[in-house]
């Protein structure tokens, strides 16, 4: 919710620029925006994923602050693995995770988020064709299998070093 509120300017003018355009929010609280409609879907575990999925484009936007930047990238990692395209600030991970015009957009200023979220509403088969790009770069760089083999390359290396004092 804090994120919510300080982006609200930003996707009320997204809104505004873009109408007609829903905003899905999977929550326990739902703001209300002048410009921008809110589908709300209350969380749950078991739904979550399916609400996910069931959408078209994936936002996130984080500030830029240390905390943030030390952040892991969760709700990125959640739209890739539902297939979604993604537009997110580059800040901290996002930046690396979202390969702009491949998975998604990396946008900065309010022009270009409203530029590629509305992109992405009127363009179904690029939907497709970077959701699925995102999921191929989730498995092959964030899936557990992926970190457990680059694990095992980093032990490996150690087991064949000859250490000397």
């Amino acid at each position: 919710m804090r994120g919510l509120e300080l982006t609200r300017p930003l996707l009320e003018e997204i809104g505004q620029a873009i109408p007609g355009l829903n905003f899905k929010i999977i929550c326990d609280r739902f703001p209300s925006f002048d410009h921008l409609k809110i589908i709300e879907c209350p969380w749950t575990p078991e739904r979550e994923t399916a609400e996910l999925a069931a959408a078209d484009i994936g936002l996130s936007w984080v500030p830029d602050d240390p905390w943030s930047r030390g952040k892991c990238g969760l709700k990125v990692l959640q739209y890739m693995a539902a297939g979604l395209p993604v537009v997110a600030n580059p800040v901290g991970v996002q930046a690396e995770m979202v390969r702009h015009g491949e998975t998604g957009f990396l946008a900065t200023t309010p022009g270009e988020w409203i530029k590629a979220v509305r992109t992405l509403a009127f363009d179904p088969v690029l939907r497709q064709r970077m959701g699925e790009a995102g999921r191929a770069v989730l498995e092959a760089e964030f899936s557990v299998r992926a970190g457990a083999e680059r694990w095992m390359r980093l032990l490996n290396s150690f087991r064949n070093q000859r250490m000397i004092a």
